[in-house]
């Protein structure tokens, strides 16, 4: 049996052994207070649907029905003459004010990421991803608008299965990073090939995950005021990474 080195307080019996629980049971076995509960139990919490401002607007988007595709024209006449709405925009109309966000962390080295836009601009790369939006003055008038947005689009070839998303045969979905590999780390501790060949036994198994995210209780969801008095853009969001969102 190997014993570890610890340091502790003068007195200590390093030969008596350890209770199943610590002396101190300040979260381990114990019950302890949420914060806040009052307020949410009385139905007094704030979602980002609770909010009301003067003026507001809501947006709608046509969104891509495939992984891959070529957008290939919008047609979006009739949905501009639709009553309450006060904005049709595609990718290129939002792309002369809206910067691309580029999706790396500066902690991982190496990391790659193609620009993402607000909305597409000539190809959408992911199911879902927005290409059109439609702004009206309630959500109801959004939507029924929406239904008369025209795209004509091409599908392309997707790449769907990690497992060959680096084969020749597989399409490069952003052909300017040259492969379609995000990010890769290698940790060698020495000595892993010889001690798998010295082995008695080796085990190998493959575990496969669904697709997982934190999520809230409301889902992502954004309210944004423009201040003309103050120049003050305020944003309320119910996700994280706030400076993300800020940039």
């Amino acid at each position: 049996m190997k014993r570890d080195t610890v340091n502790l307080e003068p007195g200590v019996d390093l030969t008596r052994p350890l209770t199943p629980v610590n002396d101190d049971q300040r979260y381990i076995g114990a019950s302890v207070p949420r914060g806040g509960i009052e307020r949410l139990t009385q139905g007094l919490g704030q979602y980002l649907d609770d909010i009301e401002l003067p003026r507001m607007a809501h947006v709608v988007y046509w969104r891509s029905p495939v992984a891959h595709m070529r957008i290939k024209s919008v047609n979006a006449e009739f949905a501009r003459a639709m009553p309450g709405v006060l904005l049709v925009a595609d990718g290129q109309d939002i792309a002369k004010v809206c910067k691309p966000w580029v999706a790396t962390l500066g902690h991982l080295a190496g990391m790659k990421s193609a620009p993402q836009y607000a909305l597409a601009l000539d190809r959408a790369c992911w199911q879902g991803e927005p290409v059109v939006a439609v702004v009206a003055e309630t959500r109801a008038e959004a939507e029924d608008a929406l239904a008369y947005i025209e795209v004509d689009w091409e599908e392309l070839p997707a790449a769907t299965d990690m497992l060959t998303a680096l084969d020749p045969a597989t399409p490069l979905i952003h052909p300017e990073l040259g492969d379609n590999l995000c990010f890769t780390r290698t940790l060698d501790v020495g000595q892993v090939d010889e001690t798998f060949a010295n082995a008695d036994v080796v085990a190998e198994i493959n575990f496969e995950f669904g697709r997982h995210t934190g999520v809230t209780l409301e889902p992502r969801a954004q309210i944004a005021h423009w201040s003309p008095a103050e120049q003050r853009l305020t944003v309320h969001h119910s996700c994280q990474a706030p400076h993300m969102m800020q940039d």
